[in-house]
């Protein structure tokens, strides 16, 4: 779906009594948790074509929201209208906190530098969204950590806490053994690179 190739099912009702997640409550029981791995870049580079959406001030954000309330909009006329919350919004002045989502369903484990870890992905994926739509929800628990930490993972992460240098937490990612689905170099400019710029 236009490069979100994660959608992680989950139960809503249960993820909803932790911390941060209440407003996932709701008579829906289905929770989709949305992201990508590096299959995102070419459909959202080839939508930059787009003068509007490259005009945007973070066009990532507004892709990711027109691609995936266009996803999902279909489904509204047959029952509850399905709710999307995104990774990128406050709600009630706090970020969602689909870290915790993610390792408490079992999408990943979390790691001590708190990335999620995908048994296939490694570090290399993005949370964008949750929908909460009706549905059977599966049964979920969480994974065993799929990578082991060493003290490498540990120094940079000590490093990065201490840096103001976005590079140092990509660090943190290479430093992962699961490295096979690394993002390639334009991605990770854009999202290491702009961030620099930011800093500077």
């Amino acid at each position: 779906m236009a490069g979100f190739d994660i959608a992680h099912r989950f139960d809503v009702r249960a993820a909803a009594r932790l911390p941060g997640l209440s407003l996932l409550a709701g008579d829906a029981r289905l929770g989709i948790l949305l992201g990508n791995t590096r299959a995102l870049w070419p459909p959202f580079q080839a939508a930059l074509a787009d003068p509007t959406l490259a005009a945007e001030r973070d066009p990532l954000d507004r892709y990711t929201e027109r691609s995936i309330d266009a996803a999902f909009a279909p489904a509204a006329p047959r029952g509850i209208a399905p709710r999307v919350l995104y990774a990128h919004r406050r709600y009630d002045g706090a970020f969602l906190p689909l870290q915790r989502l993610a390792a408490v369903t079992g999408l990943g484990a979390l790691s001590p530098s708190n990335l999620v870890i995908h048994p296939t992905y490694g570090p290399w994926f993005a949370l964008r969204a949750v929908v909460v739509l009706e549905g059977e929800p599966p049964v979920c628990a969480p994974i065993a950590q799929p990578c082991s930490c060493d003290a490498s993972c540990r120094d940079r992460f000590e490093h990065a806490q201490g840096s103001g240098d976005p590079r140092d937490w990509l660090a943190v990612r290479d430093a992962c053994s699961l490295r096979a689905w690394r993002y390639g170099d334009d991605q990770i400019r854009h999202h290491y690179g702009a961030l620099t710029h930011m800093k500077a």
